[in-house]
């Protein structure tokens, strides 16, 4: 049977076989792909590729950004207090170094908090910046968030610093909030 650019065989039944002395017994649908083209071949991993980046990208469920509530976040950030920061030092289960910045965020505000991203900036003994991250420190799912006068404790892993790091413990900034 031949069918466009594939072909396919059928299993042939034992009668079948005995009937004619060339034939012979094959697995069932064996179907055979000619190769593709290799400009095709791009055509087709080039789209696959754009429908998952599509899906990917594609609409997570939350509104879309609103402007009054991103400038509200903004101005939300000054009504969080960062105290209590530590260094602890830890290891992976490959036995790497992992520093652990934590701490305690309150939320001095009228709203409550769903999530939290902090800015942390690695200094040299010369007290210049080598590593300079953002990192989510909590998040919140549901309605779920740390409301007004309520202290929250983070926790943030870090491997692989800059050799030239200090080991003090870094500055942090309030750099995101995401609001209920």
């Amino acid at each position: 049977m031949n069918a466009g650019h594939f072909t396919c065989y059928r299993q042939v039944s034992p009668g079948e076989a005995q009937r004619g002395p060339a034939r012979f017994d094959t697995p069932p649908p064996l179907c055979y792909f000619p190769p593709m083209p290799s400009s095709r071949q791009f055509l087709v991993i080039s789209a696959l590729l754009l429908s998952w980046a599509a899906v990917g990208c594609g609409d997570s469920g939350r509104p879309a950004a609103d402007p009054e509530r991103a400038a509200r976040e903004e101005a939300y950030r000054d009504q969080v207090t960062l105290s209590g920061l530590g260094l602890a030092k830890g290891e992976n289960f490959l036995g790497d170094e992992v520093f652990y910045v934590e701490g305690s965020l309150t939320n001095d505000g009228e709203g409550t908090i769903r999530k939290v991203e902090l800015t942390f900036l690695f200094k040299d003994s010369l007290d210049q910046v080598v590593l300079k991250e953002a990192r989510t420190a909590l998040e919140y799912r549901g309605k779920r968030g740390i409301v007004p006068q309520q202290v929250a404790e983070f926790q943030v892993a870090f491997e692989n610093l800059p050799r030239d790091w200090n080991y003090v413990v870094p500055e942090v900034q309030v750099s995101g909030i995401g609001l209920q």
